[in-house]
């Protein structure tokens, strides 16, 4: 299966709520609602098989904190990355980790780096970073590492 062959299934499922890019025939972008994270996945666990988690990565934009899965699929050249915009600033997002299970170290990560909150996440513990700076959130566009360091006493030359 291509990319776009997957894209305008996608977009006959799910009539205007979904977008899609296929930047190559193995290579395929899907930009979702948050609301439209689980009905989209499960129609493609559904639907295709071997479609499994590769990765996930978060990001912050100018318009929102990007939370974008990365998918392979067994047997196939093919990635399809579920894209989702996160309002600031308080961004939340589905989980997946209840659904895929290796979801959730990353969903942890980003919640911690990003200030992303998972819904719905099985296990919401510190992953990352201490207590102290649970409000600190260093992967955002915002962060001012130089007085992070001054505020924690390191020194600024490193």
């Amino acid at each position: 299966m291509e990319s776009t062959d997957l894209g305008k299934r996608l977009e006959s499922a799910f009539v205007d709520r979904v977008e899609w890019t296929a930047r190559s025939q193995k290579r395929l972008y899907v930009s979702i609602a948050p609301a439209q994270l689980y009905p989209v996945f499960d129609w493609l666990r559904e639907n295709i098989p071997g479609f499994r988690l590769g990765t996930s990565t978060g990001i912050d934009l100018r318009e929102g904190v990007g939370v974008f899965h990365h998918f392979v699929v067994n047997g196939m050249p093919l990635v399809v990355t579920l894209k989702v915009i996160a309002s600031k600033p308080d961004p939340r997002v589905p989980s997946l980790a209840a659904k895929i299970p290796s979801a959730r170290w990353i969903e942890r990560e980003m919640a911690e780096m990003l200030g992303i909150e998972f819904e719905g996440h099985p296990d919401p513990r510190r992953l990352l970073k201490a207590e102290a700076f649970s409000d600190i959130y260093p992967q955002r566009r915002g962060f001012d590492t130089r007085a992070f360091k001054e505020s924690i006493g390191e020194r600024l030359d490193f």
